[in-house]
C-alpha cells in the first residue's frame, strides 16, 4: 500500500533569493510556448503548424495553472503537492482506456473521436454517480455535506455499482444528444463491444488504485489459510475498521483506566502486546506517552463551553482518528513508569492483522477476463455479445469477491446488483445469440 506516491516540491531553494517559484513557473511556462510558437513559422505543412501552435498554447496554459497552483498551495502544504495513489490509477486508467477503445474503434470502423467524446462522458458520469452513492448510502450525509465532501475522491469513497448507473445516464444523455441534435445514429451495440476490453482494464487499474490506497480491504485472513495474506499501515482505512470492531489496537499497546489517567499531561499506557513494533522499541506498562509525532498530549481547552479534552482523548484523537494520510511511522516520546526518565523512542511502523488481498483479487481477475474478452471478440456473432460477456462474468466474480470484503458498503446493494448483472448479461448473450437480426454497420459517419 501506498496512499501517497511522491510529492511535487512547491518551493525551490535553488532559486535566487526573492524570486518565487511561481513566478520562475509562469516565465518558464511562456518562454517554452514562445518558443515552439516561433517555431511553427519555420514549417510548411500546415498540420505541423497547427499542431505546434496547439502545444504553445497548451504550454503556456499548463504555466498558468502550475504557477496559480504553486502560488495557492505553498504555504498551505510544506512538504509538496502529493499524488496519490488513488487518483493517479484513475488517471491512467482513463488515458489507457481512451486509448485501447479508440484503437479498436478505428478497426471496426467507427470514429476515434466518437469513442473520445463518450469516454468523458461516461468517466465524469460514472465519477458522479460512484462519489454520490458513496456519500449518501454509506456515510449518510446530507446534501449540503455531500457537496463539501465531493471533490476528495484521493481518499477513495467511490461505489462501482453507483458508478455504473452513472455512467449509463450519462451516455443516454450524450446518445440523446447526438440523435435530437447532430442527427447522429450511434451504434450501441457495436460500442458497447468496443469499450468492453476497456472497461474490464479500467477496473483492473481501479482496484489497485483501491490497493494503494487501503480501502476495499477483506476479512481478517486465518494464519493457515492458503492466502497471502496483507499487512496494512495505520494510516490505511483497514486499521481504523479493525479497531472499531475490536480486533486489534490501534498500534500494539491499550490505555490505562481513565482513573488512572492524569488530567494535565501524558496519557497512561495499559497493555503492551509483547509481540509488537512497540514492545520492541520500549514502550511498556504504566508509561506516560508525551507527544505522538509532532501532537503533544496535554490537556487543550475549548473556548466553546469551556470544555477541556484530557490528555488520553487528545491521544486517542491523534492516534487513531486524526492520523495523517500517507503517514506510516509512529514517533513516541515516553516519560518511562520504572525510572522517570524522558525517552525519544525509535519510530515504528505498525501494521494490521493479515486481511485477504480482496483488491488484489480482483486487479487478476479483471486482467484475466480482459485477455478472454479480446480473445473472444473476433468470435462473437452478433454485436453486444462481448458486453454481455462482461457483465456476466464480472457479476459472478464481483459477488463472490464481496463473502470476502470486510470494509463499510452498501453490502446489499452490490451483492443483489451482481446478480442482476449475471442474470442480464446471460438473458443478453443468449436474445443475441439466437434471435434472427441484421448485424449493425460497421462503418458509421465520421465525426
Amino acid at each position: 500500500m501506498c496512499q501517497v506516491l511522491f510529492h511535487i516540491p512547491l518551493k525551490a531553494d535553488w532559486l535566487p533569493a526573492g524570486l518565487p517559484l511561481y513566478l520562475f513557473v509562469l516565465a518558464v511556462g511562456f518562454v517554452l510556448a514562445a518558443l515552439v510558437w516561433l517555431s511553427a513559422r519555420y514549417v510548411r505543412q500546415p498540420a505541423v503548424q497547427e499542431t505546434l501552435r496547439g502545444a504553445a498554447s497548451w504550454l503556456a496554459g499548463f504555466g498558468i495553472l502550475a504557477a496559480a497552483v504553486i502560488w495557492f498551495a505553498a504555504d498551505r502544504m510544506p512538504q509538496g503537492l502529493p499524488i496519490y495513489g488513488f487518483g493517479m490509477m484513475l488517471f491512467l486508467a482513463f488515458l489507457l482506456c481512451t486509448w485501447l477503445a479508440s484503437r479498436r474503434a478505428e478497426s471496426e470502423g467507427v470514429a476515434g473521436e466518437l469513442v473520445q467524446d463518450v469516454a468523458i462522458w461516461l468517466f465524469i458520469g460514472g465519477l458522479i454517480g460512484a462519489r454520490i452513492t458513496f456519500l449518501r448510502f454509506e456515510r449518510n450525509m446530507s446534501f449540503a455535506e455531500m457537496i463539501s465532501e465531493f471533490y476528495k475522491i484521493w481518499d477513495g469513497g467511490i461505489v462501482l455499482y453507483g458508478s455504473v448507473v452513472g455512467g449509463l445516464i450519462a451516455y443516454f444523455g450524450y446518445f440523446t444528444f447526438l440523435l435530437l441534435v447532430r442527427k447522429f445514429r450511434l451504434p450501441t451495440l457495436t460500442l458497447a463491444d468496443i469499450l468492453a476490453p476497456s472497461i474490464a482494464v479500467g477496473l483492473c487499474l481501479g482496484r489497485f488504485g483501491c490497493f494503494l490506497n487501503g480501502c476495499c480491504y477483506g476479512q481478517v485472513a486465518c494464519p493457515t489459510c492458503p492466502v497471502y495474506a496483507v499487512h496494512f499501515p495505520m494510516s490505511a482505512p483497514a486499521r481504523e475498521g479493525l479497531v472499531e470492531q475490536g480486533y486489534q489496537t490501534p498500534a500494539g499497546f491499550t490505555l490505562a483506566p481513565a482513573r488512572q489517567q492524569p488530567r494535565d499531561i501524558g496519557a497512561r499506557v495499559g497493555k503492551v502486546d509483547p509481540h509488537s513494533l512497540a514492545y520492541q522499541a520500549g514502550l511498556r506498562e504504566g508509561d506516560l506517552i508525551l507527544r505522538v509525532n509532532d501532537c503533544d498530549i496535554e490537556a487543550h481547552e475549548i473556548e466553546e463551553g469551556n470544555r477541556v479534552i484530557l490528555p488520553v482523548d487528545m491521544l486517542t484523537r491523534c492516534l487513531v482518528y486524526n492520523w495523517p494520510r500517507g503517514e506510516t511511522q509512529l514517533r513516541l516520546k515516553v516519560k518511562h513508569a520504572a525510572n522517570g526518565e524522558e525517552e525519544e523512542l525509535p519510530p515504528i511502523a505498525p501494521r494490521t492483522l493479515g486481511l485477504h488481498p480482496t483488491q488484489l483479487y480482483e486487479v487478476v481477475s479483471m486482467a484475466l477476463l480482459f485477455l478472454v474478452l479480446m480473445a473472444y471478440y473476433p468470435l462473437r456473432r452478433r454485436p453486444g455479445q462481448v458486453i454481455s460477456v462482461l457483465m456476466a462474468s464480472y457479476g459472478v466474480h464481483r459477488y463472490l469477491n464481496e463473502l470476502l470484503r470486510d470494509d463499510p458498503r452498501p453490502q446489499g446493494l452490490e451483492s443483489y446488483v451482481s446478480i442482476v448483472l449475471v442474470v442480464a448479461g446471460i438473458a443478453l448473450w443468449v436474445y443475441l445469440q439466437f434471435r434472427s437480426f441484421s448485424r449493425e454497420p460497421r462503418r458509421t459517419r465520421q465525426l
